[in-house]
């Protein structure tokens, strides 16, 4: 008797192949239908870096006294994967790339517990050793960008316009945090007349010292190295451009002063940004929002309703010359 092949069953028992192929579609979409979906679903980065700040000392000192007391100290943790861990030294900085083993189950602790322990530690290293710095948020992903972008507003007006918004969204449930970028500081910048310091025979070194002793305040210098700048701040003794064209930086026995405003212009500006964020060729401030962990496509929905709510409110304010 001739053997029937896989083909010939099938035509013979259609019948039984189109209930079969009926069943397996509505178990498919049945299973399309429950299956959990998430827009921004969860993972685990494993991967974090463990910073080491030490101002002034070559690669040799930082490999020496900072790297390998460090490394062995990291180490020391059971759950930091030994063979996926290294570092790289610098002058005056060392980077740890460290990454957890594939067996831990909450980073979040981990770390917590690195962290905490680091700053015990860095009581042992030279006094030199300014910082140990770990970070390990390297899994928060950004739900929403939010630009806030004008053609004719400040920096300083775009950020109130901003904070307004923030605190709207700060109340949805969904959201977790909130970043914001792309703000600009403003300076109060002197610009100095050299005819008229001339005519009045003031010095520049005059014109300082005279500011300095009434207070005056300006940026105190800069740590400065091959991998990083890092200014020196300290706090401003006026506020308005006002404060300081009333300054007398001279006076005589006749009671005659000469003020900053005789001399030269007091302006409020932006330095030179070194980076900033345009958005349709205009200058923007940008706003992150991340949801919270296990939120599905739902959270967005809520994002973007409170910012149709607020748009309204923010346009308004802007005179129509902002766009959110």
């Amino acid at each position: 008797m001739k053997k029937k092949g896989i083909i010939e069953s099938v035509m013979r028992n259609r019948q039984i192949m189109l209930l079969i192929a009926a069943f397996l579609v509505i178990a498919g979409i049945y299973a399309l239908k429950v299956m959990p979906k998430q827009e921004m679903p969860t993972f685990t980065i494993r991967q974090g870096v463990v910073i080491g700040v030490y101002p002034g000392a070559n690669v040799e000192t930082v490999e020496e006294q900072l790297t390998k007391p460090l490394e062995r100290y990291l180490l020391t943790f059971p759950e930091v994967n030994r063979q996926k861990t290294y570092s790289q030294s610098r002058d005056g900085m060392v980077i740890v790339y460290v990454e957890l083993a594939d067996e831990v189950k909450d980073k979040n602790i981990v770390w917590s517990k690195i962290k905490h322990s680091l700053n015990m530690f860095k009581s042992s290293l030279p006094s030199g050793v300014l910082a140990l710095i770990a970070n390990d948020n390297f899994g928060d992903a950004a739900a929403i960008l939010v630009a806030m972008e004008s053609g004719d507003k400040t920096y300083r007006e775009m950020d109130g316009y901003l904070d307004i918004l923030e605190s709207r969204l700060r109340q949805i449930p969904s959201v977790s945090n909130v970043n914001r970028y792309g703000s600009q500081k403003e300076q109060i910048s002197i610009y100095l007349d050299n005819d008229k310091l001339n005519a009045y025979s003031i010095g520049s070194n005059m014109l300082m010292v005279n500011l300095f002793t009434q207070g005056f305040t300006t940026g105190s210098g800069k740590i400065d190295n091959q991998q990083m700048t890092v200014p020196i701040h300290i706090a401003e003794s006026f506020a308005t451009e006002k404060e300081i064209e009333e300054q007398i930086i001279y006076s005589d026995p006749l009671g005659n002063v000469v003020r900053v405003k005789d001399i030269g212009r007091v302006v409020r500006e932006y330095p030179k940004a070194d980076s900033y964020i345009t958005n349709n060729g205009n200058q923007c401030v940008l706003l992150s929002m991340e949801v919270k962990e296990g939120d599905n496509s739902g959270s967005r929905k809520w994002c973007w309703r409170s910012l149709s709510e607020s748009r309204p409110t923010i346009s308004t304010l802007t005179n129509r010359s902002s766009k959110t």
